[in-house]
């Protein structure tokens, strides 16, 4: 339904319409967040990820707002949260003992605070690149079935989180060189995903790729546990995108810096041409 009225509109602002839009209510009728905090979601959102990056500017700035998602984390409760959603469920598995107690509150954390801006960044991410690649999105149109290697390419080509730290527990050596037990590595998911080596032509931007072993959901234990959530929401978005569009018009796409996201901040729209 979104899709179908920014279409219908012929032009807006990929971003604050689309990226920010969708994730944002999906999220907020998912945990039955209500009231204020509908509203200040995309900023708490923001700041967990900006604080987990290196100790800089953006870090200091974002500190006290990631302080308030923590503060209100730690105090609420079920009565706080919509009937019958998510977050009220976490509450009944610990009250009867299915989860540790007083650990509702923690969970709920870890869904708006890597729930959001990272699922922002990879929606306006696949806006871009099927703008950039129309011939890409024909080829999902006429095939259904490739929605979700669509996504996958999507994440491969421009991972939504660009780096993540690691402590070595061990001694290790990597391609020749040694890495001692306790020091901190960064994990670059976008070079990655870009190995020469394991990807073939891994400049091209090609939906038929489908390439499942993409590092940017993290790996193994590591990996995202919410990815099921945001595949959901990307491939709503590529489905409805694919079935209504032949090609986007944009104009120049504005990027931040950020410590941990790799994100598209503003996207016009300038013309739709439907399918």
């Amino acid at each position: 339904m979104l899709v179908a009225e920014l279409v219908e509109k012929g032009s807006f602002e990929a971003i604050d319409a689309l990226a920010r839009a969708f994730p944002l209510e999906v999220v907020a009728d998912l945990i039955g967040f209500t009231g204020e905090v509908r509203a200040t979601m995309l900023r708490w959102g923001q700041a967990a990820m900006q604080v987990l990056g290196p100790t800089n500017q953006r870090t200091a700035e974002n500190f006290p707002v990631a302080g308030e998602l923590y503060a209100w984390c730690s105090q609420v409760t079920a009565d706080d949260l919509a009937e019958g959603s998510v977050g009220r469920g976490i509450f009944d598995a610990e009250a009867r003992g299915a989860i540790p107690p007083d650990t509702a509150g923690h969970i709920i954390h870890q869904y708006l605070g890597a729930g959001v801006d990272t699922t922002v960044a990879a929606i306006g991410n696949l806006v871009a690149l099927f703008a950039h690649h129309p011939d890409q999105l024909a080829l999902v149109r006429e095939s259904p079935a490739l929605v979700p290697a669509a996504f996958n390419e999507v994440l491969r080509f421009w991972a939504p989180v660009h780096a993540w730290g690691r402590r070595v527990t061990r001694d290790v050596t990597i391609e020749g060189s040694e890495i001692p037990a306790g020091a901190q590595v960064a994990i670059l998911f976008g070079a990655g995903n870009r190995d020469p080596r394991h990807y073939e032509n891994p400049d091209a931007f090609l939906v038929e790729r489908n390439p499942v072993d993409h590092l940017s959901f993290g790996y193994g234990p590591h990996g995202c546990a919410g990815q099921g959530l945001a595949r959901l929401e990307a491939h709503a978005v590529i489905e409805a995108l694919s079935r209504r569009v032949g090609r986007l018009v944009v104009g120049p796409e504005v990027r931040v810096p950020g410590n941990t996201t790799r994100s598209i901040e503003e996207l016009p729209v300038l013309e739709v041409i439907p399918a």
